[in-house]
């Protein structure tokens, strides 16, 4: 029975999709994504059928585009419909994002089941509209609801199989500002890093983002495509706190210096934050307050620090399976 999957964005709306979608059959599952060039290099990868359409969210963008945006949503409401009506999928997964609401519409329209999955600690606009008419709302994060299924966040398997000790070779530092890159990071880290006592090798995601700063220590790259083949080298990682983000890192045990971003929903990532570095794995910072001479310190300490034993406060593994429970939620239903 074939099944549609919403999930574009951010990396925390397609990762877990991509893990869901690994517990179906590659031919009953049709992906819905947007055409930025990220999302394609990350669907690549998979051998499901994906339909990027030329969508995206209708905040921060121009008047006249505001304007143009009802046209450009109806045009793929009309697209998605052929393919549905050509497809013919049973079940829709929405998972959060602009994207979602076509796939409520054109659900609701044709009679489809629909299944909404909430990635973080509070549920985002779309899938807080979704939830109404869904037949399950499955979550990372307890929020109570009636039809609620708290399964967890799927992450991928080849992270959740691995761990820290895996490789005792560790002689990178990993920095991420999120699938998309992050403005903050890029401005900010840079030359903190490049003067720091770090000696390792610094991988810096910087998005789409153009970095003007030369460094030896210092690899800068649009986007990290093996993300689990890297972390076996990683001693830690510099990163924000969303929840998929969250997930990972304590499935593989992966201390972090967590930096939440400010303007998130009720303040979400800083609550995913706080909750992964209460038992000392990671130390949580505020963007708003950032202080160029006490991170510098708190970064020295950190890389100084007994990393084993950091891991080791990081490590849980309250994800555990959540891909094949919710599929296997999602097949019985």
């Amino acid at each position: 029975m074939k099944i549609a999957i919403f999930a574009a964005g951010t990396g925390g709306h397609i990762f877990p999709a991509l893990s869901i979608a690994k517990e179906y059959d590659e031919n009953d599952v049709i992906f819905f994504a947007s055409n930025r060039e990220i999302e394609k290099q990350i669907y690549k990868k998979t051998n499901c059928k994906v339909f990027h359409l030329n969508i995206s969210g209708f905040r921060g963008k121009s008047v006249l585009e505001k304007l143009l945006w009802p046209i450009s949503f109806t045009l793929n409401l009309f697209r998605v419909l052929i393919i549905f009506i050509k497809l013919n999928p049973k079940k829709v997964l929405l998972m959060g994002g602009y994207i979602s609401s076509i796939g409520l519409i054109i659900g609701k329209m044709l009679f489809k089941k629909l299944y909404v999955h909430e990635q973080n600690s509070i549920l985002g606009t779309s899938n807080n509209f979704a939830r109404r008419f869904a037949n399950k709302v499955f979550t990372s994060f307890k929020i109570g609801l009636n039809n609620e299924y708290n399964l967890g966040n799927p992450i991928r398997k080849e992270i959740h199989e691995a761990c820290y000790f895996d490789d005792p070779v560790k002689n990178t530092i990993l920095v991420i500002g999120g699938s998309q890159g992050s403005k903050f990071f890029n401005e900010n880290l840079p030359d903190i890093l490049d003067n720091s006592e770090i000696s390792e090798k610094i991988i810096f995601q910087k998005g789409n983002h153009l970095v003007n700063f030369l460094s030896r220590k210092i690899e800068f790259i649009d986007f990290i495509e093996d993300l689990p083949a890297t972390f076996t080298k990683t001693k830690f990682v510099i990163c924000r706190a969303g929840a998929s983000t969250i997930a990972e890192l304590q499935s593989y045990g992966m201390p972090a210096l967590l930096f939440p971003l400010p303007n998130s929903i009720d303040d979400h990532q800083k609550i995913n934050a706080t909750s992964a570095a209460k038992d000392g794995g990671a130390i949580v910072f505020d963007e708003k307050k950032f202080n160029k001479e006490l991170f510098i310190k708190e970064l020295n300490n950190f890389n100084s620090s007994d990393l084993k034993e950091l891991s080791k406060k990081m490590k849980k593994d309250i994800h555990f399976d959540a891909a094949k429970k919710i599929a296997n939620e999602i097949k019985q239903d």
